[in-house]
Order: structure tokens, then sequence, then C-alpha cells
């Protein structure tokens, strides 16, 4: 379902497996088996930094890390301190990475240098739409 449906009864169920869907996610986050990776942003803005590589040790070789090795089928990105969580899945954010307006950044601080791909929600957001609503996405200049 991607309209609003006009029936409470079918709306009451859309929600509910939203509902049930967010419980499944809360539950691999309680048995820590690693099906959510957690990363907290410093900065509240739309920008998501996506790690691709890192430089362990500081070495000048830099190997596959972050999205590109992970595991888990969501990051969760929570906003600093102010309780606002996104949760997204990482085929998702493997897509995501690719569009147009994405930009190559490096964070060169701390002992392990990481390259990656920095990447705004509302692009995330018209990867996640169907091609027909991402054109509007375009036309209303919002990527």
């Amino acid at each position: 379902m991607t309209e609003a449906e006009p029936r409470w009864d079918r709306d009451l169920e859309y929600g509910r497996q939203a509902e049930l869907r967010v419980g499944e996610i809360l539950e691999w986050i309680a048995q820590r088996n690693g099906r959510v990776e957690f990363k907290r942003k410093r900065r509240l803005d739309l920008q998501l930094y996506i790690e691709t590589h890192c430089d362990k040790g500081r070495t000048g070789t830099y190997q596959k890390s972050g999205i590109n090795m992970t595991e888990a089928d969501f990051y969760a990105y929570v906003f600093g301190d102010s309780e606002i969580c996104l949760w997204l899945p990482v085929p998702l954010l493997r897509e995501a990475i690719q569009h147009r307006t994405a930009r190559l950044v490096e964070e060169k601080d701390g002992s392990c240098p990481t390259k990656g791909i920095l990447v705004n929600v509302a692009a995330i957001l018209a990867t996640a739409a169907p091609e027909s609503k991402r054109q509007g996405a375009d036309q209303l200049g919002l990527l």
C-alpha cells in the first residue's frame, strides 16, 4: 500500500504491519545479534556519512570496511542527544550511495582514517521511492 486508504480498517492493518516490523527489529537489538548496526551523528543535519574503507593503524593502506563489509540488515543513525533515530535497510543504503548527489569524503582524524560517501536523507528517500515518484522529487528540487 502506498497511498492513504479511506477505509480505516485497511490503514489500521497497514499500521499494524509496521508495528510488527519494528518489534522484530527491537528483538534483534535485544538479542545483540548484529543485525542492526548503530551510528551516532554529532551534527544534527541531513547528511549521513557511510564508511566504505578504513586505514587501520594509519599504514597508508585502505581496506574495505563499513557498508562494504557489514553483515547487518539495518543501520540505525541516532541524531546526537535528540532521541531521533533513523532506521535504514543496508540494501537501500548500498543503492543510495550510488545516487548522483552522493559525494566521496574522508575522515582523517583519529587512529583509523576512513573514506566514505556523504549522502543526504532526501536522496535515500528518493532511492526508496518507486521510479515514478523519484522523478517528482527531482522536479520539486529536493535532490
